[in-house]
């Protein structure tokens, strides 16, 4: 057949050539046209499924607290786009398809349609492929600077140490700098000094990020390693050596960002370069302040290239200092001022004795005054290396001004425990519980927690102890800790020895309490003879095969404390079962085989923990362990088969603990008794257990309520639980209460109804009946121990979340929720999260986040109320606002009275109106926020007029805003003067950052300059109708962004 195409192409004309490939590719458009579309509906069907699966690892990623890459974030705008896009197209093609039904066919719009649509193939499919790069889409926060520094939290201002504090901030910002040495006596205030130059430091992003590891007197390097990448949020091979962990560490630190490392407390010379640590050039790379007792170390040794002394407090300050610590007693009892002062001359103007002995003498009588003074001569004769006889005397006399025995027994049992470390409160409990150290004789663990609390109250206020991370751990100050093992050494014959080369041999009086720390011992000795120790406690640094001779525990025939850590013993030794004295054992951090032994130690054993260690099963024998009051498993995450009978049996637990994991539940308890196979516990087990009424403390994880037996549980008598139905804790969900409860079915079961009333942190997804569940049911469930909140994908048609509470409870002085701190709510159909009177209760409130609440019109509103107060949350931080389609304000202002003539013409309410009072906020998020035109109130007074609002805010973002029309009013902006970061995108509506009112105040003010003093970064991202930074009717639109009147101070 003689074609077109082939009479052209025997013809032999190029041009006639390509003119037919054309004619005949634009053919194939018009023939083929729904082949395309339908192409581009599987393209988009694939860019639909990515996308779904983005989200859910972003969702993942932001419950974990990380920040999600911008890659990703732009991913998900461009994506978002392009399905619309597509769409819309797809939209067209079915209505043009439906108008020309019975048409002829419409030849250029196929052909345009067709064209379309190939186009859209390849840039749904570039969209596909470039999501297949991305590993990784988060990164974790650094820790907010409360937790990284405590000892900053409660800097007490001395006008002596300000001139220093400003020279070493000063030192830090010089490129010329790299290293830095900060020197003095031990407890003269290095390290609280150090930790608020940082604060300072991480506050005006000066530095990326200031990790802070306190090295102490043991070198060791690796720890040092692990540490700073903990600090780092750097992830380490379990099986990395040094040398791997220091080619990570140094490339962490060489990524083209700043980076400001402090050790605390060097005794020796620390080699930089081994641990990973590259000094750099001042400009990007890594500095390092060096913190010691010694001058010349920090001087000759590590050659610092700048040395600050830290000196002690003189004597008007030292005195000021003292007066704070011992308050207003002295004023109520003449002749004391005279014998203070001769008592803080004592203290050579240290202030960690001024504060330890000023506690221990508030309010005491003159007498106690006088004793004081004449046991701080005696001591001033003892020396400690590295410690100034001065502080030795007043710790040891403020030692032996506790007036209880439960105070210096549990002062003395902080110093076994590792250097710089936090002590949890349920391991002195556990502690004072075996040794029957309690004066008291607490009948239950709870009883004896209690009792500790009050103890460490009382050592806290002498300073012998000091705050942690939270309120259920301590930390002993390394100075403190070295008088009272000497203090321990003298008293009960205490050996501590964290750094051990070997074994401790040749010993001069028999110990009582021994506790090694080391990683070089490699074998204990056999057939050691110490009748009386009590107290054992080895831990091993690393998991290693330290060899347990058999008869290693034959004379010590009283012990009845006995801790092993990090030691691999895949079988126990059998003189290990001859403690019969033995009340509590800690196997942690260990792996472990057969512990079948551990039988044998029936009679006393009160507190068995195998927390953190290896172990895939537990022995059936451990069900003869009956008198044991605490089992603890918790992080034995290869633990598999816990056999049935062993938990059912064990009638006088108080405190159970089963690892997070641990999922492998039975139905119920076999009553066969099949033995052809191992049957693991059930949670009719736990029922039995809990029906005695012993069972105060229980952490357990539930996979499915068809688990759950068909009787009850009688949860009521727990005190403290860690306990999650459904849903599992992720791993970043490490609150830190006591008392903890999430809940993932859609239904609440009663039994658990009296834990969601004393829940210190609630988790909740996916309950149906949520009203219910949350608001107020009447006198004794107010929520009044809840600190953390979050609900999830509740799918209830609620008009508010926490609602109005009943009048009666507002007139006993009790309003629900008071003493929450974090509210975090996703996925739920809320017109309104919080009634006006229950916001206004939240008076700890620190942050509150909103994501994708489509139905939400305020955070704060009540149908029908009129309410024309201002609402103010004088302690809110952080407040995230994030893909609220309907949110109109945060707090809307209600609208007068209007006639029909006005009522059409009603403006649109900002986000925060001038009734929102937020004195503290720090952060700022707004993200999707479509029905939002202004985010703060035009007609707001600035900052000269008494309000006091955003001032302390620091952070904004705002992204993907449809309506936005211009960010910051002028009249708001004299407010951010403390704002640092700034970020502005996808909002297509914008024409300003920051924008005149009016023609009246442009006129007023052309020539003023625009200044952001604290700004450190601008990041500004597709802005499509972005003019200038700043609106001016004296610039023209051909202007760049930044015009002459803005002022970059920095």
């Amino acid at each position: 057949m003689c074609t077109p195409e082939c009479i052209i192409a025997m013809l032999g004309c190029p041009a006639l050539n390509e003119a037919v490939k054309a004619v005949a590719k634009a053919r194939k458009y018009v023939r083929q046209y729904r082949m395309h579309v339908d192409n581009l509906r599987t393209e988009l069907r694939h860019l639909e499924d990515a996308r779904v699966i983005i989200e859910r690892r972003v969702r993942e990623a932001r419950d974990r607290g990380e920040e999600i890459e911008n890659a990703v974030t732009h991913w998900q705008a461009d994506a978002g786009q392009m399905e619309n896009d597509v769409q819309e197209l797809i939209g067209q093609v079915e209505a043009r398809m439906h108008c020309f039904a019975c048409s002829c066919p419409n030849i250029m719009w196929r052909y345009r349609l067709a064209k379309q649509a190939e186009e859209k193939i390849r840039d749904v499919q570039r969209l596909v492929e470039y999501n297949r790069h991305f590993e990784e889409i988060s990164y974790p926060k650094p820790p907010p600077p409360e937790l990284e520094f405590p000892s900053a939290e409660n800097y007490v201002h001395l006008d002596s140490r300000t001139p220093i504090f400003e020279q070493i901030v000063v030192a830090l910002k010089d490129p010329n700098v790299k290293t830095i040495g900060v020197h003095g006596l031990g407890g003269v205030g290095k390290t609280t000094l150090v930790e608020k130059v940082a604060k300072k430091l991480l506050d005006d992003r000066t530095f990326k990020q200031i990790p802070l590891v306190a090295v102490s007197k043991v070198l060791n390097v690796k720890e040092i390693q692990k540490k700073l990448a903990d600090k780092l949020n750097l992830k380490l091979e379990a099986t990395a050596d040094e040398n791997a962990i220091a080619i990570q560490l140094w490339n962490k630190f060489k990524n083209n960002e700043q980076y400001l490392v402090i050790l605390d407390d060097i005794w020796e010379v620390v080699d930089l370069k081994a641990i990973g640590i590259p000094i750099t050039d001042g400009q990007r790379g890594c500095k390092v302040v060096l913190t010691s007792r010694n001058k010349d170390l920090l001087e000759i040794r590590m050659k610092t290239d700048t040395n600050f002394p830290i000196a002690e407090l003189e004597e008007g300050e030292a005195w000021d200092l003292f007066k704070k610590q011992v308050g207003n007693s002295m004023e109520s009892q003449p002749g004391v001022e005279s014998l203070a002062r001769e008592v803080c001359q004592k203290c050579k103007g240290l202030p960690i004795a001024i504060k330890a002995l000023g506690g221990a003498l508030e309010g005491k009588p003159s007498y106690m005054w006088d004793n004081a003074l004449v046991k701080l001569k005696r001591y001033m004769l003892t020396n400690i290396e590295g410690i100034s006889s001065s502080v030795w005397a007043t710790l040891w006399v403020s030692y032996d001004m506790l007036e209880s025995t439960d105070s210096k027994s549990c002062f003395l049992l902080c110093c076994l425990f590792a250097e710089d470390i936090e002590i949890s409160i349920d391991d002195l409990t556990r502690h004072c519980v075996a040794r029957s150290l309690l004066s008291q004789n607490p009948r239950t663990l709870q009883e004896a927690r209690d009792a500790i609390r009050t103890v460490v109250y009382i050592l806290k206020s002498t300073s012998l102890l000091s705050n942690g991370s939270n309120e259920n751990v301590v930390r002993i100050h390394d100075v403190i800790r070295d008088v009272g093992i000497s203090i321990a050494r003298e008293e009960q014959a205490f050996l501590v020895d964290h750094g051990a080369l070997q074994w401790p041999w040749n010993l001069v009086n028999e110990p009582l309490a021994i506790s090694l720390n080391s990683g070089k011992i490699r074998m204990l000795p056999d057939g050691l003879v110490y009748p009386q120790l009590h107290t054992l406690i080895l831990d091993n640094n690393e998991l290693s095969d330290l060899e347990v001779p058999d008869k290693f525990f034959s004379g010590m025939k009283q012990l009845t404390v006995l801790i092993l850590i990090r030691i691999r013993m895949r079988r126990l030794p059998s003189s290990l079962a001859k403690l019969s004295n033995l009340r509590m054992l800690c196997l942690n951090q260990c792996e472990l085989a057969d512990i079948a032994i551990l039988r044998d130690l029936k009679t006393n054993l009160e507190v068995l923990s195998l927390r953190g260690s290896k172990i895939e099963a537990l022995p059936l024998e451990m069900a003869q362990l009956t008198s044991l009051r605490v089992l603890d498993l918790r992080d034995c995450d290869d633990l598999k088969l816990i056999p049935q009978g062993i938990v059912s049996n064990l009638t006088n637990l108080e405190e159970l603990y089963f690892a997070k994991r641990f999922d492998k539940w039975e139905a119920s308890i076999d009553e066969e008794k099949d033995m052809s196979r191992s049957r693991n516990v059930s949670i009719e087990e736990i029922r039995l257990l809990l029906n005695t009424g012993q069972l105060t403390t229980l952490h357990i994880h539930i996979p499915s309520v068809t688990l759950l037996p068909k009787e009850d549980l009688t949860l009521e008598n727990l005190k403290g639980f860690w306990i999650s139905m459904g849903t599992n804790f992720k791993w970043d969900e490490d609150f830190a209460g006591t008392r903890v409860l999430k809940y993932g079915e859609s239904s609440l079961r009663k039994e658990f109804i009296p834990l969601v009333d004393k829940a210190e942190a609630l988790y909740l997804s996916g309950i149906k009946g949520l009203k219910k569940v949350l608001n107020y049911r009447g006198v004794g469930n107010e929520f009044l121990d809840l600190k953390y909140l979050k609900v999830e994908s509740c799918e209830d048609d609620l008009e508010y979340l926490l609602g109005e509470p009943k009048s009666s409870v507002q007139s006993h002085g009790l309003y629900p929720f008071k003493h929450l701190t974090d509210l975090i709510v996703e996925k739920c159909k809320l017109k309104y999260l919080l009634s006006p009177t229950t916001a206004r209760g939240l008076v700890h409130l620190e942050h509150l986040r909103v994501v994708s609440c489509e139905s939400m019109e305020e955070i704060v509103g009540f149908e029908g109320q009129t309410d024309g107060n201002e609402l103010r949350l004088s302690k809110l931080k952080r407040l995230d606002l994030q893909r609220l389609p309907n949110l109109t304000s945060f707090y809307a202002e209600k609208e007068k009275t209007q006639t029909p003539m006005e009522s059409s013409s009603a403006r649109a309410q900002p986000l925060f109106t001038e009734k929102v009072i937020l004195p503290v906020l720090e952060e700022l998020k707004v993200e999707a926020l479509n029905s939002i035109e202004e985010i703060w109130d035009k007609q707001s007074p600035s900052v000269n007029q008494e309000t006091e609002s955003f001032g302390q805010l620091r952070n904004i973002e705002v992204k993907w805003c449809k309506k936005l029309m211009n960010l910051v009013p002028s009249n708001i902006l004299p407010r951010l003067r403390n704002l640092q970061f700034l970020k502005v995108e996808d909002c297509p509506n914008v024409e300003f950052i920051v924008f005149k009112n009016n023609k009246r105040e442009e006129e007023a003010a052309d020539d003023s300059t625009l200044i952001i003093p604290q700004l450190r970064d601008l990041q500004i991202w597709k802005m499509e109708k972005l003019k200038r930074f700043y609106s001016s009717s004296t610039t023209s639109n051909a202007q760049s962004l930044f015009n002459h009147q803005v002022y970059e101070d920095y």
